[in-house]
């Protein structure tokens, strides 16, 4: 018997991330070697960086659909394969690929001539699909390891800019703190259970009765972990200084594209490995984190006047609504908080490439988007300024878009939870956030400017992002079915 074909079905679940770290190779490759001509004929590499790129990631996403391997452990169960890893991977690229999309006008604009950028492009898709299939304890820190070190890079990419090195260190050294605790948790677990491997766990707390404190401590020290790089309360100190001190294309990257990566590993550590543990603790944990969370994102919005740390906060009270969408422990709730998962990350790209719209007409490279420089958006674009108040309808709740239903359907699940106190406390979180929200629709349409304003044209890579994320959340009520059936096959996935 040959040794290759042990590892066969291994290798061919596996040929997406085995694509693009051979990519990886080609892209350095290829700035490397017309980095120099370019810079000595004063042309321009943006341009064919954005084109290889989107091939890569295209391609990618096609093995990701054609995967021969339905449901299986790969690599003596490090890494796992199922409906939950593969519709995630797809996500994942494909907010990414919008990411490139609309990058090369910024670029331009930003005056970032370093072909890198699109480097750690592919590098994040490539640490997300394995960390969204990682099945045991060492995978998942050695991938939010390699995504976190790109992450403190990119927040640091505009080297003129104070800010920018602030919000990079901050990062780093916050960031540096959650692994010492995720590791710290994660050594706790395998000192109780004598096992890091996530399917192992879930065979051994099946039937226990009592369980150790180092037990619970180490789930604290993990999950707490998890939740700092999703900038859930009490752990958002970081998100609102690295999200306006970072480069907007790479706000635009933090704000979308990881946070269904880090929430898929939060659902296989609570709803598979440690779903005894139910009862007990998940429910206060979540309940916990998801209330701080709203009440911190509605309070600290109110008095904000830049765009980026409003935008920050919101995303804050919206990871709350994920939190307390877990905590309700039924299948309802996981499809609840995927189904939101999905319409926010639709609704917060298309808000962050209006911000991203916005900084190309900044005059000066130092200076904070604030509220007065929406003014005249409307008068110089009416459709995309509509499209921008129909959004921020959305992130309010406003019937009948799609951010709507996907608050309905947590409401839904903590009421059949029996948790109406939180629901209660969510729904006036929610109408309190509201009114940051009007407020920003007021500059738009009611606020005059005496001096003139400048808005850069949309390019077509962006014209395209947006009118893909906003047919999708403005028509939802159209045809539901479709996402809340993905959703629902997904959540069954992940409980089966």
């Amino acid at each position: 018997m040959k040794f290759a074909l042990i590892f066969q079905n291994d290798t061919a679940a596996f040929l997406p991330e085995l694509f693009l770290a051979i990519s990886l190779l080609v892209v350095l490759l290829h700035g490397s070697f017309l980095g120099v001509s370019a810079a000595s004929l004063y042309t321009y590499l943006t341009p064919s960086m954005v084109r290889l790129t989107s091939i890569i990631l295209f391609l990618s996403l096609i093995l990701v659909l054609n995967n021969p391997v339905e449901s299986q452990t790969l690599w003596n169960s490090i890494f796992i394969t199922d409906h939950l890893a593969t519709w995630s991977k797809i996500i994942i690229i494909l907010g990414l690929l919008f990411c490139v999309l609309v990058s090369e006008a910024y670029l331009f604009s930003a005056r970032f001539r370093a072909f890198e950028f699109f480097f750690f492009i592919i590098s994040i898709s490539l640490s997300l699909c394995l960390l969204i299939s990682s099945y045991d304890f060492l995978s998942i820190y050695l991938n939010m390891e390699f995504l976190s070190l790109i992450f403190y890079v990119l927040a640091t990419w505009k080297k003129n800019s104070y800010f920018s090195a602030e919000a990079g260190l901050k990062y780093f050294i916050l960031g540096s703190v959650a692994s010492i605790f995720f590791l710290f948790g994660a050594s706790l677990i395998y000192f109780s259970m004598g096992t890091t491997n996530l399917g192992s766990l879930a065979l051994l707390t099946e039937n226990l009765n009592t369980f150790s404190p180092f037990m619970f401590l180490g789930l604290i020290c993990t999950i707490s972990a998890l939740l700092f790089k999703l900038g859930a309360a009490p752990y958002h100190m970081w998100i609102a200084d690295v999200y306006e001190g970072s480069p907007t294309i790479v706000s635009l990257i933090f704000a979308v594209v990881p946070k269904i990566a880090v929430f898929i590993v939060i659902l296989r550590l609570s709803f598979l490995s440690f779903w005894s543990f139910f009862p007990v603790f998940w429910e206060d944990f979540f309940c916990l984190c998801g209330l701080l969370s709203l009440f911190i994102g509605c309070l600290c919005g109110l008095g904000e006047t830049k765009i980026k740390r409003l935008l920050a906060f919101s995303s804050v009270g919206h990871v709350g609504f994920l939190c307390i969408g877990l905590a309700s422990g039924s299948i309802e709730g996981v499809q609840g908080v995927l189904f939101y998962l999905f319409m926010y990350m639709l609704t917060a790209a298309f808000l962050w490439i209006y911000v991203l719209h916005l900084d190309l007409g900044l005059t000066t490279t130092t200076s904070f988007l604030t509220f007065a420089d929406s003014i005249g958006l409307v008068r110089s674009n009416p459709v995309f300024g509509l499209g921008v108040v129909l959004m921020i309808f959305s992130l309010a709740g406003v019937p009948p878009l799609g951010g709507f239903f996907a608050k309905l359907n947590i409401f839904i699940s903590l009421v059949d939870a029996s948790f109406y106190l939180v629901a209660i406390f969510a729904v006036l979180t929610s109408v309190i956030s509201a009114f940051y929200y009007i407020r920003l629709i007021k500059i738009f349409y009611f606020e005059k400017n005496d001096n003139w304003f400048y808005f850069a044209p949309i390019s077509k890579g962006a014209s395209l992002v947006l009118v893909l994320t906003a047919i999708i959340v403005i028509f939802f009520m159209l045809s539901p079915n479709l996402f809340y059936l993905l959703t629902y096959k997904i959540g069954l996935g992940l409980m089966i």
